[in-house]
């Protein structure tokens, strides 16, 4: 895994505004212009507008109610189910605005998946827990498939050694750490190309953390991860690129590295340097 010097120097890159890719040559996965969200009155996004990076980990920071949320669930629609809200702005997905009329949200979702801050398997066994949502969406027929898709997907989750001998178990059985994964897991056994994490670890000790950082980190090689995250040391740990939040606003976004060593804004310096936050 990746670590970062928090203090030290690192070498200058050439900055890019917010709408433009993060890197030359960097290929786009998603591309957000001119997005506000309104709850009821309140406006939580005012006009945001980046660029979300292919096979990458792009981390969101900054203060509590500073819009990070809400900008994680505009990517797949999830604030849909929330009375009142409003959204104007584009979101790019496979060349098309996911808020066009004619797109279908259930199949949206899934090519985006989403983790949640706090685990949250169905009351089912494991095995169950990764077959749902494959079985309701027709992706598989044969139970031989259907096991291979459940081994596969805990796998790759990091969970296979530790549960194959007792997939019939509820999963609500397994430990938190345990459970975040099998929630990962269940989230990458429809084949999405992107995953939505929203603080996946807030709710875990220490050594379940690391795991799920490890598997992060393993994961972005076939999946596209946007992470929200208060730890900023995780995000450093395991982001290729950060973008800073404040008041429904995106004030810095460029490659971690960069950040949190050089910020250019002295908002991002004071946050990073625990000045407020």
């Amino acid at each position: 895994m990746r670590t970062r010097d928090l203090t030290g120097d690192s070498t200058q890159v050439v900055r890019v505004p917010t709408t433009e890719r993060p890197r030359v040559n960097q290929k786009t996965k998603m591309k957000v212009r001119d997005l506000e969200v309104w709850y009821g009155e309140k406006q939580a996004l005012h006009g945001v507008s980046m660029d979300v990076a292919e096979n990458e980990v792009t981390a969101l920071i900054g203060p509590s109610g500073c819009g990070k949320s809400t900008f994680l669930r505009c990517l797949n629609r999830m604030n849909d189910l929330i009375p009142d809200v409003r959204i104007k702005g584009e979101v790019e997905f496979e060349n098309q605005n996911i808020y066009a009329p004619e797109v279908d949200v259930v199949e949206l979702r899934s090519h985006i998946g989403m983790v949640f801050q706090k685990p949250n398997p169905f009351p089912k066994s494991i095995y169950d827990n990764i077959a749902y949502a494959p079985k309701i969406l027709g992706q598989v027929r044969k139970r031989t498939d259907m096991e291979d898709l459940v081994e596969h997907s805990l796998k790759r989750a990091g969970l296979w050694e530790e549960v194959k001998d007792r997939l019939q178990m509820p999963g609500l059985s397994l430990s938190g750490g345990q459970q975040q994964r099998l929630c990962i897991a269940r989230a990458i056994a429809v084949s999405p190309s992107v995953l939505l994490m929203d603080e996946p670890c807030s709710a875990l000790d220490p050594v379940a953390t690391a795991t799920v950082e490890q598997l992060i980190d393993e994961l972005k090689e076939n999946y596209t991860i946007v992470i929200v995250t208060h730890n900023l040391q995780q995000a450093a740990r395991v982001a290729g690129y950060t973008a800073f939040f404040h008041l429904g606003n995106i004030v810095e976004y460029s490659d971690t590295d960069s950040l949190f060593t050089h910020p250019r804004e002295k908002k991002t310096e004071d946050y990073i340097t625990g000045r407020y936050g």
